[in-house]
């Protein structure tokens, strides 16, 4: 048999990756905005964005499989998703409503708690739009940043530390880029620590990303259709 593939990717790849993938969402929404006009950022601004970076992590994680392990996604970051997984998708409802709930000592203190800008313009949309991004918000944005936080990132992470660690390392990683990139976000840092937990553990237990995509769906699906509904 051929002799197993010893893989060279670490964290700079991640955060090659992770720049290179907000350089092309740019790059998409100022396309849009040239088709468009000169008008206000819409869920449109969020569907093409959201589809642009996610779509460009699995590109570049991709890259970054072929150039330096074995060229599938799969043997080196776990990447797939299992239909018999599915009851996962609950759990991370459940995630949602719990810290969600946990949350409220700290934002009943507060006379205008900060939305995540995301959440704003989604929730202010209406009809078929906002239908498609929170399909986006679903199911385009956990395939994106599972294969790159609890695939590339955890994995790199694994390979120096324990595996507790690398999920502790890994999991804060993921909920603190978030009010980076939204500093609106910041009452969301909780919310995705415990999410990022819980799929991390069951990323390094399984030996894939099947589970934790199913979490990340079913979290952001609640959020999804709540503001749908609104």
């Amino acid at each position: 048999p051929p002799p197993p593939v010893v893989p060279r990717w670490g964290l700079g790849d991640a955060l090659w990756v992770w720049f290179a993938a907000l350089a092309v969402a740019v790059v998409a929404g100022g396309l849009l905005v040239v088709l468009r006009g000169p008008f206000g950022p819409g869920a449109w601004d969020i569907i093409v964005g959201m589809v642009a970076q996610n779509g460009a992590i699995v590109g570049f994680v991709a890259i970054v499989s072929r150039a330096k392990g074995s060229g599938s996604l799969r043997r080196d970051f776990g990447f797939v998703v299992h239909a018999g997984d599915w009851a996962w998708a609950p759990i991370g409802a459940g995630i949602s409503v719990a810290t969600s709930l946990a949350m409220v000592p700290i934002t009943s203190l507060l006379r205008h708690p900060p939305e995540q800008e995301v959440v704003r313009i989604v929730g202010d949309s209406r009809g078929l739009v906002a239908v498609l991004a929170a399909l986006a918000v679903t199911f385009v944005a956990p395939l994106g940043e599972e294969v790159l936080a609890r695939g590339l990132v955890l994995r790199s992470l694994q390979r120096r530390f324990e595996p507790w660690v690398a999920v502790l390392l890994s999991s804060l990683l993921f909920a603190l880029v978030h009010p980076l990139l939204d500093p609106r976000a910041i009452l969301a840092v909780v919310p995705l620590l415990v999410l990022s937990l819980v799929s991390g553990i069951q990323a390094v237990r399984t030996g894939d990303l099947s589970r934790s995509i199913w979490l990340h769906v079913g979290f952001n699906a609640l959020a999804a259709i709540g503001l749908v509904l609104r």
